[in-house]
């Protein structure tokens, strides 16, 4: 005999199709996702269409996999729920319903992405501000495409397998969209490309997502930092200005570096400027998030991306020493500095009619040796974290009157592009930032009054098609070593070097560890010492212990 579907026998007065319907656990699941994909997808399939050209085989594909990949994904997390229990799997379905024509409502009424900011917006919002927004043109959204469809749901009957199935199905959901995604393998580029957008109109996986990542970066911003031992400073400053600037590159293959070995000219802005390339070395890891942890912490490569250590800039202003970061990136730890600029910050405070144009990495450099001269203390750290050569759209990483090596590709879809073209606009943008290093080192020069160094090192390297990898973040156990060999530059003022006696010759090393070397160069640059230095990492160290 056949058990009965819990709750639904005192609800007398139900219609005896609905007290006596059941259907089975794939079915159920499966008219849940196409339901949810036929009512909450307007938003995305609006944005969707305007970033792809469905007159072209390509662009239906993209399409037809953002249909896969919302299905499949829904049908995975039902399916799991339903290895707990029938109930649970139904009271999800329900909520997400209800959250769902919530989310329409604000998205189709005013426009707004459910993005991780909309999150802490709506965390961050009080009762007044909450009801201001609302109006009775939500009642048909949570009525007909919430409420009903949800109470429908829950009372619907389902005929469920054993556990193991039910889990094989989940597992299945996922073959299934992994084999998806394999076969239409060209569309990662567009996904990559758009994600931020699609992904904050994908419903329910924006607000599901998006809410992780706001309680994740809460939790990081918010997590009690392990301050370094206090630190000494082994001579008195001089009567110049001690300046170290440490620029965080993106994406930079050492093998792209003409000063490293690289046939085309590519480092053309500082071949007569002195700029010290140590041999090449490995990144830490293949994102920007662990890499910045690795790079700014005394922990170097050991470092986690979630390390609770102090980060350089704080433990230097701790010190004393005046910290400025700008940054035309993401990903750097939380920190404590004097000076915090984003790009558009920056641009903000700029009036004049040569202001660098948004969105390029020239912002950062703009004015710089101005602020080095404002700051009150003798000793300045400057941390310039730039875009540099993140692609996939490398065409748009440099200004036009800087597209050198031609035809490039100008297109996100870069497996389509011919070898020649993705190469010369990879090249292009590694040409850009050495025009930004000599500008850098320009600036610097022509203060007098300062003994200044200059220290460049990238996150990660990049791949370009090499055995069919894009872009970068493999996981380090297989990365390809054009994910991983990075570039380390140096450069050093006449008075930096005759004050401590440094030379290229000095301070060059038979190998590089472009990752444990910039916490302690700095602190070595400012003649500081702690119980955390470490002197094998500090490059400007040459035994003498003292300036």
């Amino acid at each position: 005999m056949l058990a009965r579907n819990p709750g639904i026998s005192n609800l007398r007065y139900l219609p005896k199709w609905i007290k006596t319907q059941r259907i089975s656990l794939i079915g159920f699941v499966t008219a849940a996702c196409l339901f949810n994909m036929l009512a909450f997808q307007v938003p995305l399939l609006k944005y969707a269409f305007s970033v792809s050209n469905v007159n072209e085989l390509d662009g239906l594909i993209q399409i037809v996999s953002l249909q896969v990949l919302q299905f499949c994904l829904l049908a995975m997390l039902l399916f799991l729920m339903s290895a707990i229990s029938i109930f649970v799997t139904k009271l999800v379905a329900a909520v997400l319903l209800i959250c769902n024509a919530v989310g329409l409502y604000f998205m189709m009424s005013y426009g707004m992405d459910i993005d991780r900011s909309m999150i802490a917006n709506i965390f961050n919002t009080d009762i007044r501000e909450t009801t201001g927004l609302l109006h009775i043109a939500i009642v048909p959204y949570v009525l007909f495409l919430g409420l009903l469809p949800a109470l429908l749901v829950l009372l619907v009957g389902v005929r469920a397998p054993r556990r193991i199935w039910r889990f094989a199905c989940a597992v299945g959901s996922i073959a299934v969209l992994i084999l998806w995604i394999v076969s239409t393998s060209f569309t990662v580029l567009w996904y990559d490309k758009h994600a931020s957008r699609m992904g904050s109109k994908i419903l329910p996986w924006s607000y599901i997502v998006n809410t992780g990542r706001y309680f994740n970066r809460l939790a990081m911003e918010n997590r009690e930092q392990v301050l370094l031992p206090k630190a000494h400073f082994i001579a008195e400053s001089s009567s110049k200005k001690d300046v170290v600037v440490l620029v965080i590159g993106e994406a930079a293959r050492a093998d792209r570096f003409s000063a490293l070995g690289y046939a085309r000219d590519t480092n053309v802005f500082t071949a007569d400027q002195n700029l010290i390339a140590f041999p090449i070395g490995l990144s830490c890891s293949t994102n920007t998030i662990s890499s910045a942890a690795c790079i700014l912490t005394h922990e170097g490569r050991s470092a986690s991306s979630r390390t609770t250590f102090e980060p350089l800039p704080s433990y230097l202003k701790r010190q004393g020493i005046s910290t400025i970061l700008r940054t035309n990136n993401s990903g750097p730890p939380p920190m404590d500095v004097d000076l915090y600029q984003t790009t558009a910050e920056i641009l903000a405070g700029c009036t004049a009619v040569d202001c660098p144009k948004q969105g390029y990495d020239a912002v950062l450099n703009w004015q710089l040796s101005g602020l080095i001269r404002q700051t009150e203390s003798n000793r300045v750290f400057v941390t310039l974290h730039q875009t540099g050569s993140h692609g996939p759209a490398y065409y748009n990483k440099y200004p036009p009157e800087f597209e050198y090596f031609k035809p490039v590709c100008k297109t996100v879809q870069i497996a389509k592009c011919s070898d020649e073209e993705l190469n010369n606009a990879y090249d292009n943008t590694i040409r850009y930032t050495d025009s930004l290093i000599a500008d850098l080192i320009t600036q610097l020069e022509r203060m007098t009054d300062v003994n200044a160094t200059l220290i460049y090192v990238s996150d990660h390297g990049q791949s370009l098609g090499e055995d069919g990898y894009y872009l970068h973040g493999a996981p380090i156990a297989f990365a390809p070593i054009e994910q991983r060999e990075i570039p380390f530059l140096v450069w050093m003022s006449d008075g930096f070097q005759q004050s401590r006696g440094l030379s290229a010759a000095t301070i060059l090393r038979d190998e590089t560890f472009p990752h444990d070397f910039p916490f302690h160069s700095v602190m070595g640059a400012f003649g500081l010492r702690s119980d955390i230095y470490k002197p094998q990492f500090d490059i400007f160290n040459i035994g003498k212990g003292h300036f």
